[in-house]
């Protein structure tokens, strides 16, 4: 992932089915089929026919291929029906010999109706998707990956293929506060938790910039949840269902002078730290009730600081993360991962930890997967020459194109934000 991307967040789940190549195999399968009809019917006695495998060469077709091919196997079954009917069993069975080659033809040349029909149904299912996947990156749209002196990255997996938008959650402000992040953990999985996310991350976006201290942040969105929730409990009432929700979230501030990062958790996971006293890990000494709960904990709220200089590096996760299990039920520890990769920026710290964690895992996730990886360098970012409009009259100067790869081998130095790929 290039240092010069505008910004970071889903990934996209809509587009792999249009792109997902057909298996080898697949293509060749109807013509395999007619092979084994002719081996299983010239051998055979003449009252066994193959024309069953030329049925289910076509209709394999039809899943398969489009339209063009599907006829030109439905012309090819059609004659090959045609010539066991003459060599076989047109002699030996009769009339009903020429009963099954008609039925032969009417199932083979409905394999096109049927090849047509599936297209255009996957037509209709792929808009749907992007529908869908627009609508959901409404909900989390998505992070600017520099907000003055901050490097951000992001990275989301939800746990249902059916979704790009799970239960959790992330968002990032430039505020006159400072650059305040949120990172939390809807109750609930899947699509039910998507009007949680939605009450949360809309309101932080607007609180984030009126809202002085993080205490006052967080009882704001404290009692967004908790009016979401009563909301909810009203309607569901009404169908039967119960309303409950809460959110556990962090919320992190980098403020204008530098220097420190302030973190407020309410019933969240740890963050990490990383810097050049090593990886740590920054569990809160007292990390609250989760927001939409505030009102049985009168407080007083308070956050936690840490020394944070140029290059050091914050990374902020869900417990889609921390409560990975591997093969043997251990639960997966990023600061093995972390110690190797965060000096190389955060998109590589990402990249890195989502990958190892899948390693751990197996490949599959039981949980929702949000990551934040943070740093702060000493200069705002400037993107290459190549990416800005040139000026009449101005020279060239240093810079040059920043590729947009999604590779994280030789990311810019943290502490210059101007150095390129």
């Amino acid at each position: 992932m290039s240092p010069h991307r505008r910004t970071t967040g889903l990934l996209s789940h809509a587009a792999e089915p249009e792109h997902l190549p057909l298996p080898h195999w697949a293509r060749w399968l109807p013509l395999a089929l007619v092979g084994v009809a002719f081996a299983v019917d010239l051998p055979t006695p003449g009252a066994f026919s193959g024309d069953v495998f030329l049925v289910l060469s076509s209709m394999t077709a039809a899943c398969v291929h489009t339209p063009r091919p599907v006829i030109l196997m439905a012309l090819l079954n059609s004659v090959a029906g045609l010539v066991l009917l003459f060599a076989e069993h047109l002699e030996s069975d009769g009339g009903h010999a020429v009963v099954d080659f008609c039925a032969l033809l009417l199932l083979a040349w409905a394999s096109v109706p049927l090849c047509l029909l599936r297209m255009w149904l996957d037509r209709r299912l792929q808009g749907a998707r992007r529908t869908a996947e627009s609508a959901q990156r409404a909900v989390l749209p998505p992070v600017r990956a520099w907000l003055g002196t901050t490097w951000i990255a992001v990275r989301y997996e939800a746990a249902s293929d059916a979704a790009a938008v799970g239960g959790d959650l992330y968002a990032a402000e430039e505020t006159p506060y400072g650059v305040r992040l949120l990172i939390g953990d809807v109750r609930g999985k899947g699509t039910d938790a998507i009007p949680g996310v939605a009450a949360l991350v809309g309101s932080f976006r607007e609180a984030a910039h009126h809202t002085e201290t993080l205490p006052l942040l967080a009882r704001h969105l404290d009692e967004a949840v908790a009016r979401h929730t009563r909301d909810l409990a009203a309607a569901r009432v009404q169908d039967g269902l119960r309303g409950e929700q809460f959110v556990t979230a962090a919320i992190a501030e980098f403020p204008p002078g530098g220097g420190e990062v302030r973190l407020i958790s309410r019933g969240h996971c740890p963050a990490f730290l990383a810097g050049a006293e090593g990886v740590r890990s920054w569990e809160p000494a007292d990390p609250g009730l989760p927001l939409g709960l505030g009102e049985l904990d009168p407080g007083p709220w308070a956050y936690e600081s840490r020394p944070f200089a140029p290059g050091d590096l914050l990374l902020l996760c869900t417990d889609g993360l921390l409560e990975a299990r591997g093969a043997d039920g251990s639960f997966f520890t990023p600061e093995e991962g972390l110690c190797g990769c965060w000096r190389q920026g955060p998109p590589a710290v990402v990249d890195t930890v989502a990958r190892l964690v899948h390693r751990h895992a197996g490949g599959v996730l039981a949980d929702d997967l949000a990551l934040m990886a943070v740093t702060v360098t000493e200069a705002p970012y400037r993107p290459p020459r190549a990416m800005t409009p040139r000026v009449p009259g101005e020279s060239g100067g240093e810079g040059g194109a920043g590729g947009d790869g999604e590779g994280c081998a030789v990311p810019p130095d943290p502490t210059g934000p101007s150095a390129e790929h």
